[in-house]
């Protein structure tokens, strides 16, 4: 029997669970999702005749190291794993205006593997027993419910339907979850509700294709319901006045293996119109999304994203004076930030800004554990008008920056002999960050590495060594077009997967990295374990791995509804 064959005999999750749900997180068939997830390049890297062996040998460690707790669950990791055979939904249920304490209710469909989830019922039986606690049974909703005391924080209320199990920490969530099980309940379930399903209806994406795994979530009704005291009853009368009501629910989907993809998620932040408040002040724009010449062709990561800065300080001065008292936000960002920088932000800085921001990652060689450096770029609308600002500022903190020369671009960097030093020398286990900036054509460019913002300016010099001149970056363009509202995107986003995986890659084959690890072994059996399968079975060289890596991209969109972000990485035929 299928799992679309069990739900079309029982309820969903989202069907069991109460309408006052504020979160939840389901996967519609655990055995699907991982055929699914061995489709994907992760999957294929792990049963990759060379990678295989050590795979395995590291699964073992993990089994081995679970047996120190085997005995109180019950159940080896290999059979636990087993356990779910269809659907697992996992809800957090708070009742609005109730006494009653909030809980959680879990369904799992185990099919055949029903008699190991009773194993680990007993297991937790036997555990209730010996901090005094007791097994009965109570009758919820007209049906027969085992209850386990002795658990902290609360009981346990379990009901078993042919091979499904309903699981819930609370006495009044599971009478409603027994009702909606058996098809007796009188009020909404999860799936009844119109928050619920506008979330999810945008993230199912094109195509019939179902995602994997679902969530949901109401964080306004979440605070609301959980937060206790004063102060937190005077944050919550604000509400309104921040226009935080507006922040109606989030959710998500992630779909594995699908079509062309490897991997496809669907983000949606749901927000109510009129915006007011803070929601009104989240100012997504759309424009071009080219990458900047001086991003490197081998980055990591490369997002960008459109930001209208007038309304957002519009709507923002408007919401903090009407709290504070007229003038105050200007008075806070000339305390907080003009006067610190030596510079005015309203009148002096964010005049010289577009409002585009990019963000990019790069490996800084060699390899240690925060090779990963940050770049962030700034566009400015005439970088001539922006320089004497730029100097200004430089002036004011002249003691602390250095000024610094690389091919054709001058920049400051912080001013620390010690920190410099080892940035040059490159340090035997750490890199040492050390903060450099300056302006790259059209941009304000900072980062927390010298060797990258040289990279940058090399990029500039040579636009084929730049992202924008990159086949990888053309494809995944060309796709991000094809997704909804990704012709006018408010950001967008690039990864490559493979450029990180080699981060990884020379990383657990640095020496420090090994030495580390035979540290760690000496007090721990399962790194101890990990070290003698890398012993046993070396890495293949990281072509063999990075075959089955394919570049990605993200896009995200300002509608009617909310936000909406997609993120997906391409298949590797």
């Amino acid at each position: 029997m299928t799992a679309g064959d069990a739900c079309a005999q029982r309820p969903t999750g989202p069907q069991i669970l109460p309408h006052y749900t504020l979160a939840a997180v389901r996967i519609a068939d655990v055995p699907l999702l991982a055929e699914r997830f061995q489709q994907t390049a992760l999957g294929r890297v792990s049963q990759d005749p060379q990678m295989k062996p050590l795979v395995g040998q590291v699964f073992k460690a993990a089994q081995d190291a679970f047996k120190q707790i085997e005995g109180v669950v019950g159940l080896p990791l290999d059979q636990l794993l087993k356990i779910p055979q269809g659907e697992v939904c996992v809800g957090f249920v708070a009742a609005p205006d109730s006494d009653q304490d909030p809980g959680l209710v879990i369904v799992i469909d185990t099919k055949n593997q029903a008699d190991q989830a009773r194993k680990l019922l007993a297991a937790a039986e036997a555990i209730a027993g010996g901090r005094g606690g007791s097994r009965s049974v109570e009758r919820l909703a007209g049906e027969e419910v085992i209850v386990i005391s002795g658990l902290r924080p609360s009981r346990l209320y379990t009901i078993e339907r042919d091979g499904t199990f309903v699981i819930a920490t609370s006495k009044t969530i599971m009478e409603v979850a027994v009702a909606n099980l058996i098809g007796a309940g009188v009020e909404k379930s999860l799936a009844e509700t119109e928050k619920y399903n506008l979330v999810l209806s945008r993230c199912i994406g094109q195509g019939d294709e179902q995602p994997q795994i679902t969530w949901f979530a109401d964080p306004i009704a979440f605070i609301r319901r959980m937060a206790s005291g004063t102060q937190a009853a005077i944050a919550i009368a604000l509400f309104p006045v921040l226009g935080l009501d507006g922040l109606e629910a989030a959710g998500g989907t992630m779909t594995f293996a699908s079509g062309e993809f490897d991997e496809v998620h669907h983000y949606h932040l749901l927000l109510s119109n009129p915006r007011v408040g803070v929601v009104d002040a989240i100012g997504l724009s759309s424009g071009d999304m080219t990458p900047e010449s001086w991003v490197p062709a081998d980055c990591v990561s490369y997002s960008t994203i459109r930001w209208d800065l007038r309304h957002t300080l519009n709507a923002s001065s408007k919401l903090y004076d009407a709290i504070m008292g007229e003038g105050e936000l200007q008075q806070f960002l000339r305390r907080r930030f003009s006067d610190p920088l030596g510079a005015d932000v309203e009148k002096e800085i964010l005049p010289q800004l577009t409002g585009r921001a990019t963000h990019a990652q790069w490996v800084e060689k060699p390899v240690r554990l925060n090779s990963i450096t940050t770049m962030v770029g700034l566009q400015l609308k005439d970088p001539k008008a922006a320089a004497p600002v730029l100097d200004k500022i430089m002036q004011k903190h002249s003691g602390l920056l250095e000024r610094q020369h690389y091919g054709t671009i001058d920049y400051w960097s912080a001013k620390n002999p010690v920190q410099a030093r080892r940035q040059r020398e490159g340090g035997p286990e750490l890199r040492q960050p050390l903060p450099c900036f300056g302006i790259i054509n059209d941009y304000f460019v900072f980062t927390d590495s010298m060797k990258a913002f040289q990279e940058a300016v090399t990029s500039k010099t040579n636009p084929e060594q730049s992202l924008n001149a990159s086949l990888d970056f053309k494809l995944i363009a060309s796709k991000i077009r094809r997704q909804p509202g990704g012709d006018a995107p408010g950001a967008m986003q690039f990864t490559r997967p493979d450029e990180g995986l080699r981060y990884w890659y020379d990383l657990i084959n640095a020496d420090d990295t090994r030495r580390r690890l035979g540290q760690s072994a000496e007090n721990n059996a399962f790194f101890g374990s990990l070290r003698q399968a890398l012993k046993d079975h070396p890495l293949p060289p990281f072509e063999v791995i990075s075959e089955y890596m394919a570049p990605g991209g993200g896009v995200m969109v300002n509608d009617e509804t909310g936000i909406h972000y997609t993120t997906f990485t391409l298949k590797r035929n």
